[in-house]
């Protein structure tokens, strides 16, 4: 027994294993740190604060991570978190709650199915994608500016008591967990399902790490594609009706740097740049690590400019790790 445990920790396991797992290792750092740096770091109102302050970016990270596992890339999920939101909040005022989740819903699952559609036409990989979703990026910006003005786009004014849609956003389970938190959870288990457990969620894997072996095996790499690009972008359409259930307004620039955001969180969980390896656990792990980020150097009162510094320097960390895994 001693001498098998003695075999499992040569240099060279322990080494492995924390080369695969730096980051759930990063998250338990960031956990130590945060209790060193602020005693009110583990005050349940500060945990709860840090998940509520994730999930608008945690779910465009699920879109993300969607693209990402078939060898994508979506540039256009914060803008397209914008026009969801916009609409959304435009459609409530006229229609009431219920048409705007499902116009936001059916508005961000569009673009995503139309994104999926030129990527197939294409036949194009991350670096198409990354140029495809860029211009539908913009056009879908353009198209928030129009809907608003350019103005900001404030929900009407409904009494606390009778409105139920700013609970999406803002309200609180028994125990004060954010409902917020528990729908972005909802959808990742959801997808983790699919990804890990269905035919569907195989093929998307084998497509992501090998086109010509998933063209070889008979799979609709094409379509598959569509539909990974389609189920991002109702993720879109998702985090916009968080945002506009927390913040109460939006506009056309309410998603800008949610693409750089989502991709931080989905790489720095781990989640494999080029495709084929990953998931929604990548997804949470990541989320939360970015959340702790920012807490910290809040918590610290550190200026947001420097806490952009931090993460643009964790994500080249997080790519360079991701390419050290594949040697």
């Amino acid at each position: 027994m001693n001498s098998t445990i003695r075999n499992r920790l040569t240099p060279k396991n322990v080494g492995d294993w924390i080369k695969n797992n730096t980051n759930i290792l990063l998250m338990f750092v960031l956990i130590i740190v945060g209790a060193i740096v602020s005693e009110n770091f583990f005050k349940a109102s500060n945990l709860f604060n840090v998940l509520r302050q994730i999930t608008v970016n945690g779910m465009l990270a699920v879109a993300c991570t969607m693209t990402l596992l078939v060898n994508g890339f979506d540039l256009s999920i914060g803008h397209n978190m914008a026009l969801c939101a916009v609409l959304c909040i435009g459609f409530e005022k006229s229609y009431g709650g219920v048409a705007a989740i499902i116009v936001a819903l059916a508005a961000g699952a569009t673009m995503g199915l139309v994104n999926g559609l030129l990527v197939k036409l294409t036949r194009g990989e991350s670096s198409e994608g990354f140029m495809i979703t860029l211009a539908s990026g913009m056009m879908a910006q353009a198209l928030a500016k129009w809907y608003c003005g350019g103005s900001e786009i404030i929900r009407p004014q409904i009494p606390e008591s009778q409105d139920w849609f700013r609970v999406l956003g803002q309200g609180n389970t028994i125990g004060g967990f954010p409902v917020c938190a528990l729908i972005w959870i909802a959808v990742m288990v959801i997808l983790q399902i699919i990804v890990k457990k269905t035919t569907f969620g195989r093929k998307m894997l084998l497509s992501g790490a090998n086109k010509k072996s998933a063209y070889l095996a008979g799979i609709n790499v094409g379509a598959i594609k569509v539909i990974a690009y389609t189920v991002a972008g109702l993720c879109c359409g998702i985090a916009a009706i968080i945002y506009a259930a927390r913040f109460n307004s939006a506009n056309d620039g309410s998603g800008t740097g949610g693409d750089f955001n989502g991709a931080v969180i989905s790489i720095i969980g781990g989640n494999a740049l080029y495709g084929g390896h990953g998931g929604m656990v990548q997804v949470f792990i990541g989320a939360v690590t970015f959340g702790l980020i920012t807490n910290i150097l809040q918590l610290m009162g550190i200026s947001s400019a420097v806490q952009f510094i931090v993460q643009g320097a964790i994500l080249l960390l997080a790519i360079n790790l991701d390419r050290l895994k594949k040697r």
